[in-house]
Parts: structure tokens; C-alpha cells; sequence
């Protein structure tokens, strides 16, 4: 409890980018030589793009600098320094890996280059992910995200899969000179709790290069998608009763095998006649029997499964499930609690995932 309530106080606060300016850029022969790029600094914090990370003892100094460089906006400058002295520097952790960009004569001119471009949110596909990640942020209290976007101080990329969001994001990861404003987040496509896939190994690959990234712990997106949500999907009375069934089946799983329960395509169904001639005919067949197929790299998750149940969620729930979630949390049909129902610490990993995003922004 005291940890979330510490994290909902410093997302308050603001969790951008933060920028501490030596106190030296401001004065004499210094601040005369840099006065373009440290303005340039100042109006990123004056936008409320970045937060700017000042001891109250320096307040004067910067005060001094507008009048001489800024006379005309020394005042709200300097309004935006006493602000910004009275709330960040108390909350900016101190030391080599505090997440402060400490700015210096050597590296200004770079800091400027890196803070100026907007964040990178790389993901498997733009338009199906950012909207599960849309909706998620709606429901956990994490606005400030999608904002973000809309303000275009994030921008979200398409790596067309996982080897191209790999490959995409290392490629922008080049294009930072010293702050790697880059976050990947792929699904972990684990079959069994714990299980590290070839995805934990391109997630290293970034993070050597200096991105931030993040694997969910579900198998994908998609088994973060609560019951709640699931149930409103079948519009037609004619496919309300077979909902009804996949949802009875689906809440009988415990919450290890609904996280990585292939939530869109399900079981792939087999014929109980020939199962090499049913694969290449209509998953929906009336006058054959269906069985299930679990993939074996499932080991003995679902060993103790009822067959039937297997059986109805041989055909899963869809592939346009973040399209239904966003327009569930938009009509206001589900809450955290939901979320929370899931089990695993589904809430806390995503609020984890948020501030990976954050911390870029």
C-alpha cells in the first residue's frame, strides 16, 4: 500500500524527463557563451515537456541570467524557476542512477538534440497495441500517457512484428546522443509461468543498446483483457449462448493458464475424424466433432482441465478484443477492480510498464 501510494503522489508531481542545469551554465562568460542552447532548455520546461530539476539556492543566479539575456520574459522565467525549485528538486533522487539528464558545457549542445525530439513507444503494431495500451492507461489512472501522444511528446512507432519493433527500435536508439529516449514493449509469447522466450532475448538486445523495454508476464495484450469485457463481445443473440459457454470455461482456468491462454485463436480445433484434412477446412464445421489441441510447449499447464472445457475454448474470443476494451473503458463498464480480478499483480506489472513510458517522455 505504501508503495502505490508513493508511486500515485510522484506520477502527480510529474514523472517527465528530468533536467538538472549546472548552476555555472548561468553565470559570467558561461552563460553568455550557451545562452541559446540554456533558453532553449528553459522553453522545453515552460512547455511542460520535460522537468526541470533546480535547487532553490540557484534561484537568484537564474534570475540574474533572464535579466541579462531575457528581459522581457525574465519574470515569468523566473516565476517558472521558484515553482520548479519548491516541488522537483525535493522529489529528484540524487547520484550516478538517480534518472536525472545532468547537463554540462560538454554535453548541452547533445542534451539539447536528445530532449528536443519526441519519446518512442515502438510496439508489434501501432494500431492494436496502442490501443490496448490506450485503454489499460484510461482504466489505471495513467492519462498522462496517452497525452503524451496526442501532444506529440510520444510517439508510437510500428515495428511490423517483433524482429522489426527490434530492429526499429535499435535503429532510433542511434538517433540519441547520450539520453536513449526509446521503450519496446512486446508481448512475451510464454507458453508456461516463467517461461523466457526468444522475445526476453530482443528486449536485451535494445536495452545493451540503451533502451528501456518491457516483455509482459502474460503470454500477450490480449489476456489482460478482463471477463467483464469478454462478455459484452457478442452482439447477436444467436452468439450470446456460445459466449456465455467460452466465458463459464474461460473463468474456470486459473489465473497461470488464463495468462497464457491464446486468447484470440484459442485451442486450434481438430476434426475427430481426420485431423490433417480438417486443418485446411472452416474452423466452424457443424456434422464433425471437435476435439481440442494443446501445444505440447503448454507442458501440463492445462493438465487439469476438464476435456469439454478445453473443447469450447478451442476457438478463442476473436482477434478486434482492443478495439472492444477501448470502448469499455470509454463507456466506463469496467473499473481496476476488474483489471485486478485477474490475479498475477496484473495492475502493479502494467503501472511498472507506464513508468518505463513515463521516464522517457
Amino acid at each position: 500500500m505504501k508503495k502505490y501510494v508513493l508511486w500515485r503522489m510522484r506520477r502527480r508531481i510529474g514523472l517527465k524527463m528530468r533536467v538538472e542545469i549546472p548552476v555555472e551554465l548561468f553565470k559570467d562568460r558561461e552563460g553568455n557563451e550557451n545562452t541559446e542552447l540554456v533558453l532553449k532548455l528553459i522553453r522545453f520546461f515552460r512547455e511542460a515537456r520535460h522537468e526541470w530539476v533546480l535547487s532553490p539556492r540557484d534561484v537568484d543566479v537564474v534570475r540574474e541570467f533572464f535579466l541579462r539575456h531575457v528581459p522581457t520574459f525574465a519574470q515569468v522565467y523566473t516565476l517558472l524557476a521558484q515553482k520548479t525549485s519548491g516541488k522537483s528538486y525535493a522529489w529528484a533522487p540524487r547520484g550516478v542512477s538517480s534518472g536525472v539528464v545532468g547537463v554540462s558545457r560538454e554535453t548541452l549542445r547533445s542534451d539539447v538534440h536528445d530532449l528536443e525530439r519526441p519519446a518512442l513507444l515502438v510496439v508489434e503494431n501501432a494500431s492494436y497495441d496502442w490501443k490496448m495500451i490506450k485503454a489499460l492507461a484510461s482504466l489505471l489512472g495513467c492519462e498522462d500517457i496517452v497525452r503524451a501522444e496526442e501532444d506529440n511528446r510520444l510517439e508510437v512507432y510500428n515495428g511490423g512484428g517483433k524482429d522489426g519493433a527490434t530492429r526499429l527500435a535499435v535503429e532510433q536508439l542511434a538517433k540519441f546522443t547520450r539520453t536513449k529516449r526509446v521503450v519496446l514493449v512486446i508481448d512475451s509469447d510464454s507458453f508456461h509461468p516463467g517461461e523466457r522466450t526468444d522475445n526476453h532475448e530482443k528486449a536485451n538486445i535494445v536495452e545493451l543498446k540503451g533502451g528501456r523495454t518491457h516483455v509482459l508476464r502474460f503470454r500477450e495484450m490480449e489476456n489482460y483483457i478482463p471477463n467483464r469485457v469478454l462478455a459484452r463481445q457478442a452482439r447477436k443473440p444467436s452468439a450470446q449462448a456460445g459466449m456465455a459457454k467460452r466465458l463459464e470455461s474461460l473463468k474456470k482456468l486459473s489465473a497461470d493458464q488464463r495468462a497464457h491462454f491464446d486468447m484470440k485463436y484459442g485451442f486450434r480445433a481438430k476434426s475427430t475424424r481426420d485431423s490433417a484434412v480438417s486443418e485446411r477446412k472452416p474452423r466452424h464445421r457443424k456434422k464433425v466433432g471437435k476435439t481440442f489441441d494443446v501445444p505440447p510447449r503448454h507442458r501440463d499447464l492445462y493438465a487439469d482441465v476438464h476435456e469439454r472445457d478445453l473443447v469450447i475454448l478451442c476457438e478463442g474470443f476473436g482477434t478486434d478484443l482492443p478495439t472492444l476494451l477501448f470502448q469499455e473503458v470509454r463507456a466506463g463498464g469496467i473499473s481496476e477492480v476488474d483489471l485486478d480480478g485477474l490475479g498475477l499483480g496484473a495492475p502493479q506489472e502494467l503501472r511498472s510498464m507506464f513508468d518505463k513510458i513515463r521516464n522517457v517522455i
